[in-house]
């Protein structure tokens, strides 16, 4: 459908994959023809912002061009008569970017101070050059525009040099037919800016790999480099030129290749051309899965940002990374280990500490409790604004908020040091550990009779847990009566004054019955009120009767927690507790928030230890 080149009567040549920019807005050539219905020879063109087209190539049922992007409106028919914005040499773009004359601000008035009645300058103009400058009324240093462009000329100091959206081409490293390299011994690039270290070339007019390559290879002292946002047609580089690029390249050790909606492949293979690589990001290039095309294997970093991955297992070809440290999977689509159930979930190198998973689909338990097994290595985990947060309830129906969420995570994931950039200290663990257990108590007494087996599946730390604490008490009770029922929203609480200074007569042990559903402020005001101090000098320690073996990661030494931390009030009804040497009393505190009691509570009935702070 589309005709020759030599068919088109155009003062300039345009072919398929023709970089363009109409008004500063940057498209490139899909279709040279006609288009059904019009007269005329057109361009059909996909825009590089895909809201600023009108189709995505069809027009009057016909299918005319694909587009990248896939967009619905990333399409345009222009006539090749419109004329296109000038390209520029990186030279003129550099210094369209940093060494352009001043304009004046329309909102600065400057007022040459003068004498009443002085006529010298009505006589000489050039006269104001040596009266004071005054604005809004005060005296100012005049700095001559020489001044100003003189400084911002000093482009050979330059170390960081940004040229995002220059309209930047460079036809001349293109590939020609009889030559296997881009020209050797340019210095236009070196003349100009010749200290850079950082390099962005973004969203510009480069159609071959090559441009890039011959502006890189003058500048000896690159280390980070950036081309966002661009439409190569061509990434290949001859033998020739592949030796040239270890050596263009051999400094840069981060890379950036954004926005350009490359195939994975591409991409892979380009990474290769950097010996000493090791922070790489590929966000927003559209992917559902990665090929099987390793990126360079000296990778530390690795970010996927914005595409469309939905399981881990898109991500397999990324498994045989050997110093892979730092994988982000933000904004993505993720929700699942695998494509199919049959699949084996996919396993990284141990070196993967970090792994960012926010802004995903991540909506099931499994999926968190699978993370050990495809990331043995995992010490920081962000998982924050995933569906499985905003819908969390506890074993009786009663919605959980996100901090039950994020306590739980950490129960789940005992290797876990970091989570959403906060540290976890043991105290946290405890408690996060410690509230798991009773969860898992509550669901067991919940359950119908066998189906324990099942229940427990649902925890794999279950048995680590019971084994580092203690099995907890599972009160089955539990289940036999309807949990919507008053007497099953009502919690029986003792609480009494473990420390501190009180009045002569004032009670130092109340008793009273609460709604399970009630919040963790709500219990501390009753609280409160009953002792008579203010409800934030209380600090409220749930005492569970369970006796558990001092956990390995919390034995105390000089410095650690104090005694009342993990002792509790003898047993006041004369009869001695036995338990194991070296075990300490499983004790949850209730810490101030909007958590439901029944969330910190395991059962109908708590001794609750009051402390003032």
């Amino acid at each position: 459908m589309a005709h020759p080149r030599s068919a088109f009567d155009m003062a300039t040549e345009f072919y398929i994959g023709k970089r363009l920019s109409y008004d500063g807005r940057l498209c490139t050539v899909r279709y040279l023809g006609e288009v059904k219905g019009t007269k005329g020879e057109w361009l059909g063109v996909e825009w590089d912002d895909p809201t600023r087209g009108k189709h995505s190539g069809e027009h009057g049922g016909v299918k005319y061009f694909e587009c990248l992007n896939k967009s619905l409106t990333a399409g345009s028919f222009i006539r090749p008569a419109r004329k296109p914005d000038t390209p520029h040499s990186f030279a003129e773009a550099l210094k369209a970017k940093y060494a352009s004359d001043p304009v004046q601000d329309p909102d600065v008035h400057i007022v040459f101070a003068t004498k009443p009645g002085d006529n010298a300058l009505k006589k000489d103009p050039l006269a104001r050059i040596n009266q004071p400058i005054r604005i809004s009324g005060k005296e100012v240093e005049e700095v001559g525009f020489d001044k100003i462009r003189k400084q911002l000329a000093q482009l050979s100091e330059l170390k960081i040099v940004i040229l995002d959206g220059m309209c930047m081409e460079r036809s001349l490293a293109r590939k020609k037919e009889g030559s296997d390299a881009w020209p050797e011994g340019l210095t236009d690039v070196k003349d100009a800016c010749p200290k850079a270290v950082e390099l962005d070339l973004s969203r510009n007019l480069f159609e071959e790999w090559r441009e890039v390559a011959s502006i890189c290879e003058q500048l000896e002292k690159l280390k980070s480099l950036r081309v966002d946002g661009s439409r190569f047609r061509d990434t290949s580089v001859t033998d020739t030129e592949r030796t040239r690029c270890l050596k263009v390249f051999a400094s840069i050790t981060d890379l950036k290749l954004e926005e350009n909606l490359l195939p994975w492949e591409d991409l892979a293979r380009l990474t290769h051309l950097f010996p000493s690589l090791t922070t790489f990001s590929a966000s927003s290039n559209l992917y559902t899965t990665l090929t099987p095309h390793p990126p360079n294997p000296t990778l530390t970093s690795l970010t996927l940002e914005d595409n469309a991955l939905t399981s881990l297992s898109s991500l397999t070809p990324l498994t045989t990374l050997p110093r892979l440290r730092r994988l982000i999977l933000k904004q993505n689509t993720i929700s699942t280990l695998t494509t199919t159930p049959s699949t084996n979930p996919p396993i990284f190198s141990p070196t993967v500490e970090e792994l960012d998973l926010t802004y995903n689909a991540i909506s099931t338990w499994s999926f968190i409790d699978a993370l050990p097994t495809s990331f043995p290595g995992l010490t920081s985990l962000r998982v924050s604004h995933n569906p499985l947060y905003a819908h969390l309830l506890a074993p009786d129906g009663r919605p959980l908020t996100p901090e039950d969420g994020y306590m739980l995570t950490i129960a789940r994931l005992g290797q876990l040091k970091t989570l959403n950039y906060s540290p976890i200290t043991d105290k946290e663990r405890l408690n996060a550990e410690s509230y798991y257990l009773g969860l898992i108590a509550k669901e067991l007494a919940f359950a119908e009779e066998g189906a324990e087996a099942e229940v427990l599946g649902r925890h794999p730390r279950w048995g680590e847990l019971c084994e580092e604490y203690g099995k907890p008490l599972v009160r089955r009770g539990f289940g036999g009566g309807n949990p919507n029922s008053l007497a099953a929203r009502l919690v029986r609480v003792r609480a009494y004054m473990g420390g501190g200074k009180m009045d002569e007569g004032e009670a130092r042990e109340v008793e009273m019955e609460v709604p399970g559903r009630c919040t963790a402020y709500t219990l501390l005001g009753m609280v409160g009120r009953a002792f008579g101090v203010k409800p934030m000098r209380c600090r409220l320690v749930w005492e569970t009767g369970d006796w558990v073996p001092a956990p390995r990661n919390m034995k105390q030494d000089a410095g650690s927690e104090s005694e009342s931390d993990y002792d509790s009030a003898p047993d006041e009804s004369g009869d001695e507790e036995t338990h194991a040497p070296n075990s300490v009393m499983r004790e949850v505190e209730i810490l101030p928030g909007t958590r439901s009691v029944g969330t910190w509570i395991e059962g109908m009935e708590a001794t609750i230890r009051v402390e003032l702070r």
